[in-house]
């Protein structure tokens, strides 16, 4: 079956063959095949960019799946192709939670894997796969995988973060946390500017969840000004957790509404209407997935899509950077719409995750012909320190940025090598980024 296909982001457009597997053996056909495809798997499609688009597809939308929860021991194996919200409506009523958990629950677990995610608790708690005792994967010589900490590890932490460069996650075993309700009780604290944010970071920190929505629009003393908003698990009781209906965004209205105009108004508007220090309680929807609530967000930004760059700085002087890298997106009159700051822990073993010690800073622009240029010029700032850009948002990074800010990369190619000697995963973020040979099927729209 041939479709045009995008990321999230719809900046990056694509026609591929799309093969639909039913099972594991379907799966081992397709790449043990005399053909040889070269292809990468794709679950819901929620990555931003190009991670999950190639010309060939494993789609695992119509695999066989299943779903076994040990509700004493609050541990699960679930099929890769259930997504975190289908796992929240059998767990949430029990007593437990997902330890980690980014912000949206419509992702894959095999996504979830591959992109080694991490949520508003990485300070305190780390990513995805710290909470992942196993995984089944399908390499690339069609053998099945079960891999961990101890068996077979350098599979396993090069696919934990490894966006589907070594293989097919089929399926996972995933510890999760004990909870007493489905409500988080959560605290925002206004800031005036990004000084008294960054010392807000610091006061907070024993909060289990931590993220400051920034106005990436204000200027000079009111620069960087927040609202920090922290989360901590409630005791109350009540653990039902309903899925509220969802809105769809016209298509008459995509795009229309977004533009520096409206993205400082908005910006302005959303900060004046929080209170300097409210205390209340949202339930687990409300708290972690507030964009779930509109199934087509992503058309807000009108037919050419948008980007989302999560950068990492690690540096100590996180502050003047910070100002150094917001003042540089005011000057190029590249506004991001929704900006967030976050504090992250340390790294852990597997080779391309992203989060290390340090703050990141994402920003969502809408795709327009200048933006392009803007971000070489961007890659060219940030090499002065020590900072990286996130796999899973990626659309645009060089391939020079990305070797020279993946420290483990080369451990990372030795290994796929070993998994993959013909290196049949690849996707064109992997070609782009030099990992995987190069090639000339890329389309970034850059229309604005």
């Amino acid at each position: 079956m041939k479709k045009i296909i995008s990321g999230w982001g719809k900046n990056i457009k694509v026609k591929s063959d799309i093969y639909l597997p039913k099972n594991n053996a379907d799966i081992i056909k397709y790449v043990s095949s005399d053909k040889k495809l070269d292809l990468i798997a794709r679950g819901s499609g929620r990555s931003y960019g190009d991670s999950s688009l190639y010309k060939n597809l494993i789609s695992l939308k119509k695999m066989e799946n299943f779903f076994l929860f040990n509700e004493d021991l609050g541990l699960l194996e679930c099929s890769s192709n259930i997504t975190l919200n289908e796992i929240l409506k059998n767990i949430v009523k029990k007593g437990w939670f997902l330890n980690v958990t980014p912000g949206s629950k419509n992702i894959t677990i095999g996504g979830a894997i591959a992109s080694d995610v991490h949520g508003k608790n990485h300070h305190s708690d780390g990513t995805f796969c710290d909470y992942v005792t196993s995984l089944k994967i399908i390499t690339a010589k069609g053998h099945l995988y079960e891999c961990n900490e101890k068996k077979f590890s350098d599979l396993y932490h090069s696919t934990c973060g490894g966006m589907g460069l070594t293989g097919i996650i089929v399926s996972a075993k995933i510890k999760l946390l004990k909870i007493k309700s489905n409500l988080i009780n959560t605290e925002t604290i206004k800031t005036k500017n990004l000084e008294e944010t960054i010392n807000a970071f610091e006061i907070l920190k024993n909060n289990k969840y931590l993220v400051a929505w920034v106005d990436s629009t204000s200027k000079n003393k009111s620069l960087g000004r927040s609202i920090v908003f922290t989360g901590n698990h409630s005791n109350s009781g009540n653990l039902d957790f309903t899925e509220k209906k969802r809105i769809s965004i016209p298509k008459i209205f995509s795009g229309i509404f977004i533009n520096n105009f409206t993205i400082k108004l908005f910006n302005k508007m959303y900060y004046f209407l929080h209170d300097s220090k409210k205390i209340y309680s949202q339930n687990i929807d409300d708290f972690f997935y507030p964009l779930d609530k509109i199934k087509n967000w992503n058309n807000f930004y009108g037919k050419n899509g948008f980007i989302q760059i999560q950068i990492l700085i690690a540096n100590n002087e996180i502050k003047n950077i910070l100002i150094e890298i917001l003042y540089f997106f005011q000057k190029n009159k590249q506004l991001s719409f929704l900006t967030t700051l976050k504090k992250m822990g340390l790294k852990n073993k597997n080779y391309l995750t992203f989060p290390k010690k340090g703050f990141t800073l994402t920003l969502d622009i809408k795709m327009n012909k200048m933006l392009p240029k803007v971000y070489e010029q961007l890659e060219l700032m940030l090499e002065k320190y020590d900072s990286k850009v996130y796999l899973t948002k990626d659309s645009m990074m060089s391939d020079s940025f990305f070797h020279n800010s993946y420290e483990i990369l080369l451990k990372f190619k030795k290994i796929k090598k070993k998994y993959d000697p013909k290196n049949i995963f690849k996707s064109l973020q992997s070609n782009r980024l030099g990992i995987t040979k190069q090639n000339s099927i890329i389309n970034i729209n850059t229309k604005g």
